[in-house]
């Protein structure tokens, strides 16, 4: 018979690991120009990541962009978080107080 604490102690570790989501969808927001160091203004992806972006593994491409988040434009944490770099989506105004 198996250990009771065995299955809580993997229960306990699931929840932890589904909550680390990668941030592995391309963080491209339109503005594709590139600056002087060979890097996108926009998502502040080089040439070269830019150029591979579809061949690299999701682990990957979350490297890149929690690299590059802090960096890059705030619509890039739009595009990836859902809200902008530290701060949490707004209620909604009036139509948010009502509910």
């Amino acid at each position: 018979m198996k250990d009771r604490r065995d299955n809580d102690a993997n229960r306990q570790q699931e929840p932890a690991a589904a909550s680390d989501s990668l941030l592995s969808r391309s963080p491209c927001v339109g503005i594709c120009t590139l600056d002087a160091d060979d890097q996108c203004v926009g998502c502040r992806r080089t040439r070269a990541e830019i150029a591979g972006w579809s061949s690299f593994s999701p682990e990957t491409r979350d490297a890149i962009n929690r690299r590059n988040l802090p960096h890059a434009h705030p619509a890039v944490s739009v595009q990836l978080l859902g809200h902008a770099n530290g701060r949490q989506p707004r209620r909604g105004g009036r139509n948010g107080r009502r509910r």
